[in-house]
């Protein structure tokens, strides 16, 4: 296809075999439009590379409804939340102009029990909206997920790792990457020193947490240090403090892991109220409840997810596809990195 070539909406009608009412249907979101017709409508206007005026076609089109439904910025989920958060939030308000209304479901239930929001969402205002962002980390929320697909309503789901196949896209950090390196920065520092790597998993049925911690044990295992590493499962401070702080009066702990943020701002607590300064400690995510850990220095590095801008791809990827039919990717990851006493000041959100 020439892209030089002004592409008609009677042509995109002709090439799918329908009218062009249909077609002006499926472009200004208007119902009356069988699924698998919009869908080849949407894959030829993608196909043909057919422009179309946002700004014109969000006066015509009625309003697109777009769910948000993540953990509430409270408690223990507010350290990697807020971040996500804020990224929708931002975006979402640089598209007020173009007649989209998002509703914000701030769930009480916390990252384990999303699917109970899916379920209340489903059951309540199913025919309302038109895409949902959300967070599918267990095989609960991915059945929720399948159950919207089948309806005709848009997901896209960001941190984490559920049938990529049931999304429009998936958007997150690489976790195993972000295990690797977080290995390979105590590795770094810790060198040869004789004593035990602790690694805090998180929750094993969130799949994030199992990929992350994956990561981190796959590579110290090609170092040959299996024997050297604890493993502790458990989320936030009630279900690790007591284990940890009797390993770390029982075992010499050369370096700690935490593949959480709930679970970092726990282990920087214990290591403080214990006074074990001479500990590596690597942790996940930035933000503002960590800030004296890294600057007294019990915190000596965190990964970055990139969470603030998984939000606000989240929020892009959806509007461009429900608006333009546009979708570059069925995966996006987006980077890690390592952040420290120097540099977090930057990444805190």
């Amino acid at each position: 296809m020439d892209r030089k070539k002004k592409v008609t909406i009677k042509e995109i009608a002709e090439n799918t075999g329908v009218s062009v009412g249909t077609v002006h249907r499926v472009i200004y979101g208007k119902a009356g439009v069988g699924e698998e017709t919009r869908r080849k409508i949407l894959e030829e206007i993608k196909r043909t590379h057919y422009q179309i005026n946002s700004a014109a076609a969000s006066i015509k089109r009625k309003t697109l409804v777009i769910a948000v439904v993540l953990p509430k910025c409270e408690g223990d989920e507010r350290f990697y939340f807020r971040g996500l958060w804020k990224g929708i939030q931002d975006a979402a308000e640089e598209l007020a102009p173009y007649n989209i209304e998002f509703r914000y479901v701030e769930s009480a239930y916390g990252l384990g029990n999303i699917s109970l929001e899916l379920q209340n969402l489903f059951d309540t205002i199913l025919d309302d909206i038109n895409g949902i962002i959300t967070i599918a980390d267990d095989e609960e929320t991915a059945a929720w997920v399948r159950r919207f697909r089948k309806q005709g309503v848009t997901v896209v789901s960001v941190s984490s790792y559920s049938d990529e196949s049931d999304c429009l896209c998936s958007i997150r950090a690489d976790h195993e990457v972000a295990g690797r390196l977080a290995a390979e920065y105590l590795d770094s520092v810790c060198g040869e020193r004789e004593g035990k790597l602790m690694v805090l998993t998180g929750n094993k049925e969130i799949y994030s947490n199992e990929k992350y911690a994956g990561g981190f044990v796959q590579f110290e295992g090609t170092r040959g240090r299996e024997s050297d590493m604890i493993l502790v499962d458990g989320f936030g401070m009630d279900e690790i403090g007591a284990k940890v702080r009797e390993l770390l009066k029982k075992e010499h702990i050369t370096g700690i892991f935490s593949c959480t943020a709930r679970n970092t701002y726990s282990i920087c607590r214990i290591l403080d109220e214990m006074n074990k300064h001479d500990i590596c400690c690597v942790g996940t995510d930035v933000f503002l409840e960590l800030e004296p850990y890294f600057s007294s220095g019990i915190l000596n590095a965190s990964i970055y997810q990139s969470n603030v801008e998984q939000g606000r791809t989240a929020v892009d990827v959806l509007y461009r596809y429900l608006t333009l039919a546009e979708l570059d990717r069925k995966k996006i990851y987006l980077p890690v990195g390592i952040v420290m006493r120097s540099n977090y000041q930057y990444y805190i959100s």
